[in-house]
């Protein structure tokens, strides 16, 4: 059938074709010069899909689908190359949204470099299996953070809390080691235990203008 085309048509020539198969960058057309095989063209990025009307053009080593000139509206456009893909801007912005959404996959690495970033959302959701995060300053200005952790282990040259209330509700023990330990309360500081045992190698004083024992 391939002979019979190239005898009706005058090389090189374009025409108007229909999509009737896919296989791959593999195309079976369909136009009034009956059916025949072609290559989506490099310049194609929209892949064909069954049912399109494409632009063809037949030449001496074969026939390229050029674009994708009508199609289906409920069917999905998908853009593809083969090989490495970059989209740039020589000089301006880019941008890049959806109504509905945006999704970016890819079984590889995602990288995202620049020389400032921000996210803004009504809610974001994130699961990582191994997080790790590197930087010079980090600051978080929320109304309310709870976290749920099964090990959590922090370790700083210098920590500085501010707080106007903290509690803490502890199970089991807690295990504090320093060299110097300070308490200090402006009003009161109370230390109630079933058994209370003060240890000190060298000198244990208690000073007050009332101590009572019993």
């Amino acid at each position: 059938m391939r002979d019979n085309l190239a005898r009706k048509l005058a090389w090189p020539m374009q025409e108007v074709a229909t999509v009737v198969g896919v296989s791959g960058r593999g195309l079976r057309l369909r136009s009034s010069s009956g059916e025949f095989e072609a290559r989506r063209a490099a310049s194609c990025l929209l892949e064909p899909a069954l049912g399109d009307e494409v632009l063809v053009a037949h030449h001496e080593r074969g026939s390229h689908a050029l674009a994708v000139l009508e199609r289906d509206d409920a069917t999905a456009a998908r853009l593809s190359v083969e090989g490495d893909l970059e989209i740039a801007a020589a000089s301006g912005r880019l941008s890049v949204s959806g109504r509905d959404g945006v999704d970016v996959v890819t079984p590889g690495e995602a990288t995202i470099a620049a020389g400032s970033a921000r996210l803004q959302a009504g809610r974001a959701d994130a699961v990582v299996g191994v997080l790790s995060l590197l930087g010079d300053s980090l600051t978080a200005k929320v109304d309310r953070v709870k976290t749920v952790a099964q090990s959590v282990e922090t370790v700083a040259e210098r920590l500085v809390q501010r707080l106007d209330r903290a509690y803490r509700f502890i199970a089991r023990s807690e295990v504090v080691r320093a060299e110097y330990l300070e308490f200090e309360a402006r009003a009161a500081f109370h230390v109630k235990a079933e058994t209370t045992l003060v240890n000190s190698g060298g000198l244990t004083k208690i000073d007050g203008s009332q101590i009572h024992l019993g």
